[in-house]
């Protein structure tokens, strides 16, 4: 079976992680605030925090924009559930806006016309790695005083009317959890468009303390005083290292990630009962899932199996979760993606034969 995803580690990567684990410091240091630097030089990002999971970055990222009990966050349900999660953790609620016609990224009409007085933020994903409609969103949050998190987790190199993505909102997140683009095993970061949100979140990265302006004391330790909650979100040097590992093997992988989906593309344009999602010119996808809508899913799912290719509904719609209040009726758009939206294996990984196998799969019918 092909599979969508495989986990890559690369012997550079392991040996930059036996590095460490030789040098004697395993927890939060050097390799830490190595890869946050690489990081915002490579992705061009003004400032980056690394911690243990994208989910962390989510959490913090909600309280930055100051979101509490009782308030309202606008999201989307086509993501995974980590999304709805972070807002739930804060005592807020989140507000699920309809998507674009076709999907898979948030309409900014239907955004706006969801924003109540408890409105706080809007938080954005890019599904699959293509860029949102971000001034059209960004112009919404302005007028109405909110703050725009961008969920950035499948979209690691994208860029949006040559922007990087993760630039366009107040905050934003990665994920480097163990199947995306760049892996740490697990991890993600945070970027704040602010240094005064940047440095409260440094301090709720690790139980609110100022680690970089502990004083020492009388005996010798270092000393503080913790002023607000804070949480144990660290990223370690083993994943750090695995991270600084990736940045250097990540631009030729996503370089082949995108040569592949203008292949498919090309390759799967004419297919009978199968629908491209668009791809506008002004952005570029960070290649993460290649999804397809199809007629008759079941019996798509069922031949790609058969012919040893992996066909799956990567993520269902969360709002059919009870926390999460259960599947809405007034979001017509995520009701027919959801009825039709599959994803195949399309990752940089696929050796040429196994390209040609994943075409002939799809084009053989259903």
């Amino acid at each position: 079976m092909i599979p969508i995803f495989q986990p890559s580690v690369p012997p550079s990567v392991v040996d930059r992680v036996c590095e460490t684990l030789r040098a004697g410091w395993l927890s939060e240091g050097r390799q830490v605030k190595a890869f946050e630097e690489a990081f915002c030089r490579q992705f061009a990002q003004p400032r980056a925090l690394a911690l243990n999971s994208g989910t962390a970055a989510l959490h913090l990222a909600v309280l930055g924009a100051g979101v509490g009990p009782g308030d309202e966050v606008i999201t989307t349900a086509q993501t995974f559930v980590a999304t709805a999660m972070a807002v739930l953790y804060v005592g807020a609620t989140p507000v699920f806006a309809d998507l674009q016609p076709g999907g898979p990224n948030l309409d900014p009409a239907e955004i706006e016309r969801r924003i109540t007085p408890r409105t706080r933020a809007i938080l954005v994903v890019h599904y699959g790695g293509y860029p949102c409609d971000m001034d059209e969103i960004g112009a919404i949050a302005a007028r109405h005083g909110l703050k725009v998190i961008e969920d950035a987790a499948h979209a690691l190199g994208a860029s949006y009317r040559g922007r990087p993505v993760g630039t366009l909102g107040d905050f934003s997140i990665f994920s480097f959890q163990a199947i995306k683009q760049l892996t740490t095993g697990d991890g993600g970061m945070l970027v704040c468009r602010t240094a005064e949100d940047h440095q409260l979140a440094y301090r709720r990265r690790w139980f609110g303390i100022d680690r970089a302006n502990r004083k020492p004391g009388p005996g010798g330790l270092l000393e503080w005083d913790i002023t607000e909650l804070g949480y144990k979100y660290h990223m370690n040097d083993l994943a750090a290292a695995m991270g600084l590992a990736q940045l250097e093997l990540f631009e030729a992988a996503q370089a082949r990630r995108q040569a592949l989906n203008q292949e498919f593309r090309t390759a799967l344009a004419g297919v009978s009962g199968l629908t491209l999602l668009e791809e506008k010119a002004d952005r570029v996808s960070g290649c993460w899932l290649f999804t397809v809508c199809v007629q008759r899913r079941a019996d798509f799912i069922r031949a790609l199996n058969s012919r040893g290719v992996q066909a799956a509904v990567w993520h269902q719609r969360i709002d059919r979760n009870s926390l999460l209040g259960g599947e809405r009726p007034d979001l017509p758009n995520q009701t027919r993606f959801n009825l039709e939206e599959v994803s195949i294996p399309c990752r940089d990984s696929l050796t040429e034969p196994e390209v040609t196998a994943v075409l002939a799969a799809v084009k053989a019918g259903w």
